[in-house]
């Protein structure tokens, strides 16, 4: 049985339905956004124990055209490992947004889950069910 980090388990809950999700909706979706650098941290260790056990790819999406490229795993740990810098604090929103430009102009980080992740996340939705941790905040 693989052990999972709360967090690890809120982003594979997140991507059973979806597949993919950028990183920003995902950040906004698993925790209060509070603007606490902690926070991105907090994605950024999920993210790399997630892409080194292979529940989830990384890559990059272009608004449009609509267009997705997928990064290898060496150059996935590499982009999660800059996350800090994609990330800025929008305090009028209470959001987390992109950094610099606009999603309809830069190429910007999403996440993909695998088979197998999917297959984890039906057994963590069904023990824990659907955004358990909003129930805890």
């Amino acid at each position: 049985m693989i052990e999972l980090t709360e967090v690890e388990q809120r982003v594979l809950a997140e991507l059973e339905e979806v597949w993919e999700q950028n990183i920003f909706t995902m950040l906004n979706t698993i925790i209060e956004p509070k603007g606490d650098p902690t926070e991105v941290e907090a994605l950024q260790e999920a993210l790399n124990g997630l892409v080194e056990r292979g529940f989830v790819a990384v890559g990059l999406e272009e608004f449009s055209p609509r267009k997705q490229t997928t990064l290898d795993k060496q150059a996935a740990l590499e982009l999660v490992s800059r996350l800090r810098d994609w990330f800025r604090f929008d305090a009028a929103t209470s959001f987390w947004t992109l950094s610099k430009g606009d999603f309809r102009e830069v190429r910007y980080p999403v996440i993909f889950s695998t088979a197998e992740a999917r297959e984890k996340a039906f057994q963590i939705l069904d023990e824990r069910g659907y955004q358990w941790w909003r129930q805890q905040e």
